[in-house]
């Protein structure tokens, strides 16, 4: 009762004063309770083989909650992968760690990925040993998140977790759930049929009703770098292409996604001239540590992003972490590089990766420029092949609009 009294307020509030709305983004904070580690050998051998620092993920997240509970955001959306691989625990403490934001009157809506449901091998980190915990069905999810969208929705799709929420008497949030959890584990996400049809009737019912609508989801729908369907198709959403359009054309004016680790905004104009804004925001488990303050309007949004960059226990949180995020992507681009093409010499696979690597690291943070070092590294590979690297200097490293701080505007959608 108090909940639903508090978000009757705010629609009241927002319809008489026709001000902004304050929203915090985070996602991938792939938190893992601090009940389920030590500081062992078995955590930090998980932080370096693989780029995400769970060891230092519950003091990042900590310190970005705190900035929140000093700032002006009215809502927080939590875009999935809350967890590192769906521990129950976590998500436990995850929630309890939200709750000082709620008591504050911060409205909280989150929505699964891929590492919250149904994972296979959750487990804890004690020495140098792992050992089985319990992960969560979706029904526990809904359960456990009650308070974050899942109690007081206005809409709820009867096939998967997606749900609608009034964020004020003009805006609607529609939160996505696009996870395989029913399905083998998989880091892809599809939107079911199901989901889709009733998805159509929320976005024509808003637009009869003249409600503007912001979407959330955990999957990309568009690409954010040149190639990504190819070669990272598993971090868009099966079927992207004729679902952007979708949704651009039935009024969706931006979706808040995650997944890919990187802090990127790319705009998609449909053919009849509907323009959808994918506004994917970087992981709090690794560099670069990003979260966005958003402030929305009528017309558009305002987007500022700050980034982590130490803790009390590590003051080199940020340097460390993107040297072995580089390194991590550096070794993955020359073992894919050898194996497409084993005759490639060492000297130009090793170029090749380390220009990839420093593209990665770029794109993760946003707002990606060709430098002067990146430069030398394609020059670096021209000299190794004996042969020029023919409009490498105009890569399209960066899709339209700014990443980081931008004012995006929304245009006018066409009826259909």
């Amino acid at each position: 009762m108090k909940q639903t009294l508090l978000t009757l307020f705010i629609i009241l509030s927002g319809l008489l004063t026709g001000q902004t709305l304050n929203i915090g983004v985070i996602t991938d904070t792939h938190y893992l309770s601090e009940k389920l580690m030590d500081g062992g050998y078995a955590v930090d051998n998980y932080v370096f083989a693989g780029g995400k620092n769970i060891k230092d993920a519950p003091a990042v997240l900590d310190k970005v909650l705190d900035e929140y509970m000093h700032s002006n955001i009215e809502v927080l959306l939590v875009c999935g992968d809350m967890t590192k691989d769906g521990e129950k625990q976590s998500h436990i403490d995850f929630v309890k760690k939200l709750k000082l934001l709620q008591d504050k009157g911060v409205r909280i809506f989150a929505i699964p990925g891929n590492h919250d449901i149904n994972m296979p091998n959750p487990v804890e980190f004690r020495g140098n040993k792992t050992f089985p915990v319990p992960n969560i069905s979706p029904d526990e999810f809904s359960d456990i998140y009650a308070d974050c969208g899942y109690k007081g929705a206005l809409k709820y799709d009867g096939s998967s977790l997606s749900y609608v929420a009034a964020l004020d008497s003009k805006t609607w949030l529609l939160a996505i759930d696009a996870a395989r959890y029913t399905e083998e584990p998989s880091s892809s996400g599809r939107i079911l049929p199901e989901t889709e049809k009733w998805i159509v009737e929320v976005l024509d019912e808003a637009r009869e009703k003249g409600i503007q609508v912001i979407g959330m989801m955990h999957w990309g729908l568009t690409e954010h770098i040149m190639y990504q369907s190819i070669v990272f198709g598993d971090y868009l959403v099966a079927d992207w292409e004729r679902l952007r359009t979708l949704f651009a054309d039935k009024g969706m004016k931006a979706i808040f996604t995650g997944h890919f680790h990187a802090n990127d905004i790319t705009a998609f104009t449909s053919g009849e001239g509907n323009t959808i804004y994918d506004i994917e925001t970087g992981t709090l488990a690794a560099y670069p540590f990003a979260y966005r303050f958003v402030e929305l309007d009528a017309e558009g949004m305002n987007i500022t992003t700050r980034n982590v960059t130490s803790v009390p226990s590590n003051p080199n949180l940020a340097t460390e972490s993107k040297e072995l995020i580089r390194q991590l992507a550096h070794k993955q681009a020359e073992g894919k590089l050898r194996k497409m093409n084993p005759d490639l010499p060492a000297e130009v696979s090793a170029h090749f990766a380390e220009v990839l690597a420093q593209i990665f690291v770029l794109h993760a943070y946003g707002d990606e420029q060709m430098d002067d070092h990146l430069k030398q590294l394609i020059e670096n590979i021209t000299l190794a092949l004996e042969n020029p690297v023919e409009d490498m200097n105009e890569m399209q490293l960066d899709f339209p609009p700014a990443d980081n701080n931008v004012r995006i505007k929304f245009n006018q959608a066409i009826s259909r």
